[in-house]
């Protein structure tokens, strides 16, 4: 569902095979960059948010600019492979976004 603010249009996307919530935004009119934010499933378990785990945004030529939260995260092989996944998500979701935007 999208909800517009001011210049920007913002949706959310549920991953639940790779445990993600994904809450998308770009601006009206410019379809370059498609920005994010991501949160993991097991953090809006109970309705308690813990805010978001990454930022970040993906422009047209698929370059992929991450934030975390905060600077040292624990990486377990399943989060590395759950994170891979979630790259190939949003590359997917800015093709999808492109073709329905133009």
């Amino acid at each position: 569902m999208e909800k517009e603010n001011s210049n920007f249009i913002q949706y959310t996307k549920h991953y639940k095979a790779i445990s993600f919530n994904v809450n998308y935004c770009f601006r009206n009119n410019d379809l370059r960059e498609l920005y994010f934010t991501v949160q993991t499933l097991e953090s809006l378990a109970g309705n308690k948010s813990v805010g978001d785990f990454m930022y970040g945004k993906i422009d047209k030529d698929f370059k992929l600019g991450i934030g975390i939260k905060e600077f040292q995260i624990t990486m377990s092989k399943e989060l590395h492979e759950r994170m891979g996944l979630l790259y190939d998500e949003i590359k997917n979701e800015y093709v999808q976004f492109i073709n329905t935007h133009l």
